[in-house]
């Protein structure tokens, strides 16, 4: 009896359990999720803190086929989650098992490396699926990326996207870009980015282009810049830098490029003043970021050629039409209207005020036409957030171009010099004379509530009253404070209190890279 009990026992245990413990991980909360659902898990991995993958799901999708027999039947059956291959941090048996499991699936290409020698299994990967490659991005210096680049003489007929990145640190020159690279073949290429490459674009015709990334140390002629881009009509990014010492920029032209499709343009300091810009119309160009000095003058005080914006390109792009906001920030701004939005950068230490110059000499463009304006900045510093600090003659300055402002936004300033200028006449006339709303947001506690009143005081007594002032405290504001705000009532409209988020005013807006 005792037998039989043992042997009934093993048999549950080899046979039966098993099976339990696996319809009790079927039972779990996760595996109800539907299967198009889980397949979608991987692209939500990103990278952690320090590492530079470029596929940052690869791992984890690794470690996911590891999880239980159903995971892994499902992630193997998807070829399409197998497609991204990164032997910057892949050894290459796993870069194989990647192609293995991406089945007939067209193929995304990283890699970036310091030595030649371990470019062969990359170089055997890619040439061998040069057919389904959809993506490629390398990256070295250009003494191993020449010898790499030569060998992709065979079309690649499905490329979308293309990156060549030469790191010059190891090198400091540019790289030449061969010109019969796919044998001059992408027929499907949308976007191209060349990163510190020296080459004659004019060789080049990429009709299906949509976006345009291009950085080099290498002397280039407007000429060839635009040649490229008239022969790239479906272009709707461009970003330009021309890292070397700008020259003087070329005249207008009589006939200048057409880009319909363009919606966002990016130019470093020496691109703006190259003339570039003056070459191009831009109808549809809704975001437009410039960096460069812009002083209105022909020079610099160091002597180099100023950027500029010609008066004659105005009517041939569209965002700089129609502008009613601006907003000041320490050696940048932004005039916006309902074509879209230019950003300026500036470097020049006298465009850390905000003043009479400010505006007017950035661009041609006129400020009479501004009703809603920012000024503002959010410092960061060992100490907390510092207020962007002004000085009394700038702001009267700044202002009194200003005649049709109608809302005034004041963000982490210092207020006294601002409320004192609300209340000062120049030329017989109050300044900001159709003013009706102020809104103040205290991020650095930066709020003069005695100049805050006497210029509400001054503008009611010279009969240009303030409609309405909101204050907006980042915490709950204290009773002193309330206390203290409360005779301004008496000489405007409406005075309301929110708590709300004070906006962080960036001086200019980096997205992928660290040419801005």
């Amino acid at each position: 009896m005792c037998s039989q009990i043992t042997t009934v026992r093993s048999a549950l245990e080899e046979k039966v359990l098993p099976k339990l413990r696996s319809l009790e991980s079927i039972l779990q909360p996760i595996n109800r999720l539907p299967k198009d659902i889980l397949i979608l898990v991987p692209h939500f991995f990103t990278n952690d803190p320090g590492e530079h993958e470029k596929f940052p799901m690869n791992q984890p999708l690794l470690t996911m086929t590891h999880v239980c027999r159903s995971w892994r039947n499902l992630l193997l059956s998807t070829p399409s989650l197998w497609t991204h291959i990164d032997f910057s941090t892949s050894r290459a048996k796993q870069a194989e098992c990647f192609l293995g499991r991406s089945a007939k699936q067209f193929l995304d290409i990283h890699h970036f490396f310091g030595r030649e020698d371990t470019t062969e299994p990359f170089l055997s990967t890619t040439l061998g699926n040069l057919y389904r490659l959809r993506r490629l991005d390398i990256g070295s210096n250009s003494q191993h990326l020449e010898r790499v680049l030569v060998r992709f003489t065979r079309p690649a007929p499905e490329l979308k996207h293309l990156e060549i990145v030469n790191d010059i640190d190891f090198t400091n020159r540019d790289m030449q870009f061969p010109s019969a690279i796919f044998g001059g073949q992408l027929p499907k290429l949308t976007s191209l980015s060349l990163h510190y490459l020296r080459t004659d674009l004019r060789d080049f015709n990429f009709p299906s282009l949509t976006r345009f990334s291009f950085m080099t140390g290498t002397r280039t002629t407007v000429l060839n810049l635009t040649s490229f881009l008239e022969r790239s009509p479906l272009l709707e990014f461009i970003q330009i830098c021309l890292c070397y010492v700008p020259e003087p920029p070329s005249a207008p032209p009589r006939k200048r490029v057409r880009l319909a499709a363009l919606k966002e343009l990016r130019f470093d300091q020496t691109t703006s003043t190259s003339g570039l810009l003056d070459h191009l119309i831009l109808p549809k160009c809704t975001e437009m970021l410039l960096k460069g000095q812009f002083t209105g003058k022909e020079f610099n005080d160091d002597g180099t050629p100023a950027a500029r914006i010609h008066p004659s390109s105005i009517d041939h792009l569209s965002v700089m039409r129609g502008i009613t906001k601006a907003v000041a920030m320490p050696n940048s701004c932004i005039l916006s209207g309902p074509n879209g939005n230019l950003r300026l950068w500036c470097l020049l230490e006298n465009r850390n005020n905000f003043d009479a110059e400010f505006l007017t000499s950035f661009t041609p463009i006129s400020a009479s036409g501004i009703k809603e304006l920012w000024v503002g900045a959010t410092t960061e510093s060992w100490f907390g957030r510092m207020p962007w600090k002004q000085t009394a003659i700038g702001v009267r300055g700044a202002f009194k171009a200003l005649t049709k402002v109608e809302g005034l936004t004041i963000v982490s300033c210092e207020t006294e010099p601002i409320f004192a200028a609300l209340d000062v006449k120049m030329d017989d006339a109050i300044l900001l004379p159709v003013l009706q709303r102020i809104t103040i947001y205290v991020g650095c506690g930066d709020l003069d509530v005695l100049a805050l009143i006497q210029s509400a005081k001054a503008r009611k007594e010279h009969s240009r009253p303030l409609g309405e002032v909101v204050v907006i405290f980042e915490n709950e504001p204290g009773a002193g404070v309330v206390r203290e705000l409360g005779p301004l009532r008496e000489f405007v409209g409406g005075l309301k209190y929110r708590v709300g988020v004070t906006p962080v005013m960036r001086q200019w807006e980096s997205r992928d890279d660290d040419m801005w």
